[in-house]
């Protein structure tokens, strides 16, 4: 089992100038994702009772979910401009960050911390996680993305320290650059690396880069702007289904992950059941 936990959103994705609402946050895209590659997933989330509705579909994709109630759910507007890896966000609400007590949801030898927000999922959670779980990842995104007058902007974490106490730690582009000051991303991996994560996997517009002392990479095929939102957190999830469970190396592991996404990113949403079919047709995964 994988435990993904994180805050669910209610996404207004704006691209070309065409606005479209999504009920999604990386959770959702990462969990289905595990389940439809054979892996039981559960979700530990937060949002408004009145909310929980809109993420029945989740339960109808065998994730399992905990929906911990909230005064409001969080909800985020995304705008994309001319390439995948450039978008503003803006942080219209939020749901409230998790605590300690909500770690008794976690089950499983597998976790992965995937807040939407700073301050989603504080630091001191992380020393509790580790010590609850054999395979500790998480996603950069809610370390770097900070609330600051309505809009999320990208900050360099300052807590740097809690790299080391992830076994897997994934970064875009772009907040690859933030926590480390270098535009190269090979770079960028390694200082990571350097931190203690023990695997660094970054996303971009043209595939996945995965360093673990030595650079893994593969690329993303037949994508459009329209499929951009959960890139990474499918590719995320299909590395761990691949790697922790399905016995790959690394490197077959990197490359599953990309031919994964390449598909997801073809339409908006989630992964979903016939794109699996159309990557694996009867094979049993």
């Amino acid at each position: 089992m994988i435990t993904f936990m994180g805050h669910v959103s209610k996404d207004i994705n704006v691209t070309r100038g065409k606005k479209e609402i999504a009920y999604g946050g990386g959770v959702v895209a990462g969990s289905i994702t595990a389940a439809l590659l054979g892996v039981k997933a559960k979700v530990v989330t937060k949002c408004a009772r009145e909310d929980v509705v809109h993420f029945e579909f989740l339960r109808e994709n065998g994730v399992e979910v905990v929906f911990l109630e909230s005064t409001r759910t969080t909800s985020i507007e995304n705008r994309y401009k001319a390439g995948p890896d450039e978008r503003e966000s803006f942080l219209i609400s939020t749901a409230d960050p998790f605590t300690e007590e909500d770690l008794l949801h976690v089950e499983g030898k597998v976790c992965h911390v995937n807040p939407l927000w700073y301050g989603e999922f504080p630091e001191k959670l992380i020393t509790k996680l580790r010590k609850k779980v054999d395979f500790l990842s998480g996603d950069a995104q809610g370390f770097v993305r900070v609330p600051e007058n309505e809009k999320l902007v990208y900050r360099d974490w300052r807590k740097k320290e809690y790299l080391r106490f992830f076994d897997l730690f994934k970064v875009d582009i772009k907040e690859a650059s933030v926590l480390t000051g270098t535009k190269d991303l090979k770079d960028a991996c390694r200082i990571i690396g350097s931190f203690g994560a023990k695997i660094v996997l970054a996303t971009h517009s043209a595939g996945v880069l995965v360093f673990d002392g030595e650079f893994h990479e593969a690329p993303f095929e037949g994508w459009t702007m329209e499929g951009r939102t959960g890139r990474g957190d499918t590719c995320t999830a299909a590395f761990l289904v691949a790697f922790l469970f399905k016995g790959m190396s690394v490197d077959e592991a990197t490359r599953f992950a990309a031919r994964v996404t390449s598909v997801k990113m073809r339409h908006p949403g989630p992964l979903r059941r016939d794109d699996v079919e159309t990557l694996f047709g009867d094979q049993h995964l």
